[in-house]
Parts: structure tokens; sequence; C-alpha cells
């Protein structure tokens, strides 16, 4: 079974990332945001290619096939006893790959844009939006349920 530890923090490090620098980027890492945005999201992309590799050669496969897993369930609405809206993450074959191309992507043009958007008066803003970006690309991949999808793709 996956640590649930590591697979929350894939899309909760650029959604840190977000939020320090949206609060803090501009007054205190207005030259620093660049490389503070790039490492969150590099180890988010390591981790990524960890779960993956686990799923993919350790866990994923019983008899053969690759489960389906929910390493992550949270009771968010109840309506009444038998009847709730879950938030949760999903592994299956086509959630573990995306998050190793969303995270690859997205860390790709973080890495390009440290050049790119040098010198500019809104890099620590440029950032922290690349990071919510980033953190709702990754909320979709690993949607548990459509409502989730609905949040994260909006």
């Amino acid at each position: 079974m996956p640590n649930t530890f590591y697979i929350s923090l894939i899309p909760l490090l650029p959604f840190v990332g977000f939020l320090m620098l949206g609060l803090f980027g501009r007054k205190y890492f207005k030259t620093t945001s660049g490389i503070i945005a790039t490492t969150l999201l590099l180890i988010s992309a390591v981790l990524a290619m960890y779960v993956a590799y686990g799923y993919f050669f350790e866990y994923g496969k019983v008899d053969g096939v690759y489960q389906s897993f929910i390493p992550l369930s949270v009771k968010w609405l109840e309506f009444s006893p038998g009847l709730s809206i879950d938030m949760g993450i999903i592994l299956d074959p086509i959630s573990v790959m995306m998050l190793v191309v969303v995270t690859f992507i997205s860390l790709m043009v973080h890495v390009y844009s440290l050049a790119y958007m040098k010198g500019d008066e809104r890099f620590p803003t440029y950032y922290a939006f690349l990071g919510l970006f980033t953190f709702s690309m990754l909320g979709l991949v690993i949607s548990s349920n459509i409502f989730q999808m609905y949040i994260f793709g909006s």
C-alpha cells in the first residue's frame, strides 16, 4: 500500500509555494522566489516518480492486474448516514502516470521561467500563480470523485 504522506505532499508542496510567495513574495522573496518555487516542485516531481515506481513495480499489480487504491479519503459533507461527499486521493495507472507528467512538465516550465522572467517586476507573483496552477492540475489528476474534479478544474 502506498505511503499516504508522500502522496499528499505531491500537490501540497506547490500549494505551499503559492501561499508563501503569494503572501510574502514581493516583500521577502523578491529575488529568490523562482528558486523556492522550482525547488518545491522538484521535490514534488521526485515524490511523484517515487510513488509511480512503487505503484508500477511494487504494490500496484495484484494477479497481473493494476489495482485502484484510495489511500486518503475524508468525509467532507454528510447529508445522511448513507449519503456523503468524500474528498480523497485515487491511485490508478492513469492518475499515477499523469502525476509524473504534470509534475515533470511543470518543473520544466518553472526552470525555463527562471531565465525568461528574470528582472520582471512581478516575478514572485508569477511563480505564486504558477504554483497554484500546478496544485490545481495535480488535484484534478488525483481526484477521487466528480465533485472534487469540478473544484480543482474551475
